[in-house]
């Protein structure tokens, strides 16, 4: 869901370092048995995984109480079932496992919220000279005027480089610079490249702030991880939008939607309005079994300013309001509607 930049970097150095058994190692391939298989699992989570700690889990307990469940004859799907009820015990909605093939299987740790609470339909009737930035996939800013002269920027995803938000955003703060506030709306925001979520955010602040430390793992031990590496929010771009600004999140806002969040939260003019985002905030690189299925894992501790980490958790908005089915039926976005009233 993630794509990133200097963390990427470190990961792929770090990918050297924890390499599985099934890749660059010397010595024949692991076999292709249940055992096996489980076992590498088990082995590449604890290896690189950055969140027990965090999370309070006991790994090892997580080994007994489903290795014992592993049988030489047991069937793929069996296997299947039981790889993804301990991926489970992690909560985390990064991981996945993936069973390629005619007889294709995924499995998502995360938990699962409402797809109908947010509709791109229902804002176009809010919004007045929209214009689009799109991509060769799609559009991926929107932006136009509200009622009573209040702006309105829609990110889709921050899959793009930074320099793309730059341009977009360029040509939104100069068209709605006479507006009295501004609606930046991150919902159903899936992820994309954190360095493009700090650079949008700069084009809202009026100061430098710290809004993020990142490290990942990087030895056998659940407590070894690089140094921290910390993130900040400051000016930049051609232009800053320093009056107030509402931001909408959702419970579809993730991963870099979340960093988003996180540096839209230092700016003292930004008030965060919705429901809380979703909670995934480390990469996930993608590991292979030696029966070819794949998966992914999480070697990052991501934290806040206020240094939680707030994975599987999410940001909560200063102001909750969530539509429902019914109101996006009706034509109606009352997240939208009681954004307007902080204006």
């Amino acid at each position: 869901m993630k794509i990133k930049s200097l963390k990427s970097l470190l990961l792929g150095i770090s990918a050297l370092l924890l390499v599985s058994c099934n890749e660059l190692a010397v010595g024949p391939e692991p076999a292709n048995t249940p055992e096996s298989n489980f076992d590498l699992l088990w082995q590449e989570f604890d290896r690189m995984y950055g969140l027990f700690d965090v999370q309070k889990i006991d790994w090892n307990t997580m080994k007994q109480k489903y290795r014992s469940q592993v049988k030489p004859g047991m069937s793929d799907d069996q296997l299947f079932d039981l790889l993804s009820a301990m991926l489970g015990e992690l909560h985390n909605g990064h991981l996945w496992l993936l069973k390629p093939g005619p007889n294709y299987r995924r499995y998502d740790s995360g938990p699962t919220y409402p797809l109908d609470e947010f509709s791109i339909d229902v804002v176009k009737k809010y919004v007045q000279d929209v214009k689009e930035v799109r991509a060769e996939d799609g559009v991926k800013v929107l932006y136009g005027k509200l009622a009573g002269n209040v702006g309105y920027i829609l990110f889709t995803d921050l899959g793009l480089a930074p320099d793309f938000y730059d341009q977009a955003l360029d040509d939104a703060l100069a068209a709605l610079a006479d507006t009295k506030g501004l609606v930046v709306d991150a919902r159903n925001v899936p992820g994309g490249l954190d360095r493009s979520s700090q650079r949008i955010a700069g084009r809202f602040a009026s100061e430098r702030k710290l809004f993020m430390t990142t490290r990942f793992r990087n030895g056998p031990k659940h407590s070894d991880f690089t140094a921290p590496i910390e993130w900040y929010v400051e000016p930049g771009g051609n232009s800053q939008y320093t009056k107030p600004v509402v931001l909408l999140t959702n419970r579809i806002t993730q991963s870099a939607g979340e960093t988003l969040t996180l540096a839209m939260n230092q700016n003292r003019n930004v008030t965060q309005l919705g429901d809380k985002t979703y909670g995934v905030f480390s990469d996930n690189p993608k590991r292979e079994l030696p029966n070819g299925w794949i998966y992914s894992v999480t070697p990052g501790d991501f934290r806040a300013a206020d240094g939680k980490n707030y994975e599987g958790i999410g940001i909560a908005p200063k102001i909750t309001v969530v539509n429902t089915k019914e109101d996006l039926a009706a034509g109606k976005d009352k997240v939208l509607e009681a954004a307007l009233t902080k204006f």
